[in-house]
Parts: C-alpha cells; structure tokens; sequence
C-alpha cells in the first residue's frame, strides 16, 4: 500500500466484524488494494470464495483538505450517477456505513473488478490507441449528466462556475494558510478566475471527474472500467481533458486528437477556441493549485511524492499562466 499521512490502517478483526454486521459472509483473508494516496482499500476474501472491495476513508482526526472532508459519500454518489445515466463499466456499491462504530472511519463495500490499472499493462500500439479511445467515450458519457449548480457536493454548491472555481480555489489557498504556508501562486490563480469571471458565468453544468489518470481505469478481457470517482465535481467538462494526451503540463491546443475522438460521440462538441483554452488553463491551475497544497497534509518533505507534487504543481501553473 502507499505510503501516506491520511490512509486508515484497518485490523484483519475489525473487517471480520465490519462484513458480519453486514451479513455478507466469513472473511477469511485481506490484502491491501491499489496505488492510491488519499482513502485506504482492501481486497476482502470471504470462506466462501467470494471476493469484496472494502475502501475506506482517513481516520478521524487526519489533516485533509476542504474539499476532502466527507469525500468518500460523493463517490458513492458518482458511481450512482454512472450506474443510473450511462453504460460505463463499474463497480457497484453493496453497503455504505457511514457510522463509524466498528471500522472507526466512513467505509463503503463493493463489487471486486477484474483487471490491472492500465498502466501496468503492456499493451501493442493499437491497443493502447484503442482503450485511450474508450477513456475519451467515457467521458462523453459522463458529461451528458447536467445539473444546474456547480462544486462539490460535500463543499456547498454555487450559482455559476465562476463563482463555485473561485470559492473552490479560495478554500484551497485558507487551507494553504492554515498549515502554515503561503501560496502566492495560488492568489495568482483567483486573480486569473476574477479576470475571466464573465466567460466562467457562461459555461454550462455538467459531471466532471477530473481525475481519470491511468491508474483509475482497470483493463480486462478488451474492456476497461472506472475507478474511484471521489474527486468529481459538479462544472466545467473542459477540466476532464487534462489527463488526456500529452497530460496536465500540455495546452489544450496539443489534444486536438483527443478532441476529435471525443466529438465524434458528445451530445455537445468542445471546439478548439480562445475561450476553450482559457477554462482549460484555469483547470490546470485548479489541479496545480490541489498538489501544491496537498504535499503538506499527505508527504513528508524529503519524500519522493512531495518532490512530484512542487514540480508537477510548478510546470502547470507556468505552462497555464502564459495562456492567461
């Protein structure tokens, strides 16, 4: 499992005890489950034969960010949300307990999904150019969901995009503060948010995830499925291109391929424009602004992730910069 400040470190008893409340059968063994940095997850195997994923969320007490605090229901939420509106391969989800009386965090079970992240698969040109083909799908997909306010769910929703960005960056730059740092980039951004505010009041409302990195897709049989969509929000469908292509250091202008396969299925086109790229370059900052602030909560400075994150954070920011 990776290392890091805010996982949940569950006892073999206590997920015994968590699947027996629940009646879904005999645990017989657990073993930790994926790469990610933030929630802990556990492949559960019962007597029976039967394998559960167990994901749960950071011990009480754990220094999180805003916008992570009640995360783990929003995911619950965006599964629902793929599950009720799409036809996107994903986990179902069996129980959610948010009670906190036998594992001593919110945790939910769910369905066990057969493959590897698509990172560790070594695929043939073709391959690859084909599964990158149903990320992109997916996403049509999912920005066919609208809704008419804008943020997170677990943060307070808000009238229009600009208005939930600007609050979504300014709690991001208080919890800068907080842990006892200054983010003069950061400030940078909400400068830029205010700067373009009447393009941001103009854009529409729609499910975006925002966090489809290669280690969120599992590939299977020439199938992929969706993973972990905690970190989705309630806005701008142009922020999802940035795990696209050439990645989150790259303008939107180098994705016109991505944006050429995902126009052949959008209900609605996303045109290559002046104004595309600008949302885009506030997305990215968005993103440089969550990992530069998170490495103080999750890593220690010497580590190698903290390292990742003051690098990554610093070539989004100047990359977007230029462009507003």
């Amino acid at each position: 499992m990776i290392k890091s400040k805010t996982k949940y470190e569950a006892t073999l008893e206590e997920i015994k005890e968590l699947f027996a409340f629940h009646k879904l059968g005999n645990v017989s063994d657990i073993a930790p489950l994926g790469n990610g940095e933030f929630n802990s997850a556990y492949k559960v195997m019962l007597d029976d034969g039967k394998s559960f994923a167990l994901k749960i969320a950071p011990p009480e007490g754990a220094t999180v960010l805003s916008y992570e605090k009640n995360m783990m229901g929003s995911e619950v939420f965006w599964y629902e949300k793929m599950h009720e509106n799409t036809d996107i391969l994903c986990p179902e989800v069996y129980v959610s307990d948010f009670s906190k009386s036998i594992v001593k965090s919110n945790c939910f079970i769910m369905q066990m999904m057969e493959g590897e992240p698509l990172w560790a698969v070594n695929f043939s040109d073709h391959e690859y150019e084909n599964v990158q083909r149903q990320k992109i799908e997916m996403l049509a997909k999912i920005h066919r969901i609208k809704n008419d306010r804008f943020g997170y769910r677990q943060s307070g929703l808000h009238n229009t995009w600009y208005d939930a960005l600007k609050s979504m960056a300014g709690n991001l730059v208080k919890d800068c503060k907080a842990l006892g740092y200054e983010t003069p980039d950061g400030e940078k951004f909400i400068s830029y948010i205010d700067k373009h505010a009447e393009l941001l009041k103009s854009v529409p409302c729609r499910m975006v995830n925002f966090d489809l990195w290669d280690s969120n897709v599992l590939y299977h049989d020439g199938k992929i499925c969706w993973i972990d969509p905690e970190r989705g929000f309630w806005g701008d469908p142009v922020a999802d291109f940035i795990t696209l292509g050439a990645g989150q250091k790259a303008p939107l202008s180098a994705k016109q391929k991505e944006l050429d396969i995902y126009n052949e299925t959008a209900t609605e086109r996303m045109a290559l424009s002046e104004e595309t790229e600008v949302r885009y370059a506030l997305a990215v900052c968005y993103l440089a602004l969550i990992e530069e602030v998170e490495k103080y909560v999750r890593y220690e400075p010497d580590e190698q992730n903290y390292i990742r994150n003051t690098n990554d954070a610093r070539e989004m920011y100047d990359m977007a910069f230029d462009i507003l």
